[in-house]
């Protein structure tokens, strides 16, 4: 059974916490959102995704691969 509180009940710690968290869900929707959109040519997702395909290509970086550890991205 949930248990409703007013705001007004509320401490302004508990009021700030709050707040946060909704700023955070709402953030994570607008980036959840953005990303879920297909890329499309002449965008700036698209350029930023072409410039780091040239970049992996030209080993500038080294690609991610799943499984393998982030520390094995610094490794020469």
């Amino acid at each position: 059974m949930q248990t409703q509180l007013s705001l007004k009940e509320m401490t302004t710690e508990e009021l700030r916490a709050l707040m946060e968290a909704i700023e955070e869900e709402l953030d994570d929707r607008k980036w959840d959102g953005l990303l879920a959109r297909p890329v499309v040519q002449g965008t700036a997702m698209w350029e930023i995704q072409e410039r780091t395909k040239a970049d992996i290509r030209a080993s500038r970086v080294k690609e991610w691969k799943p499984g393998e550890t982030f520390e094995a991205l610094f490794q020469s």
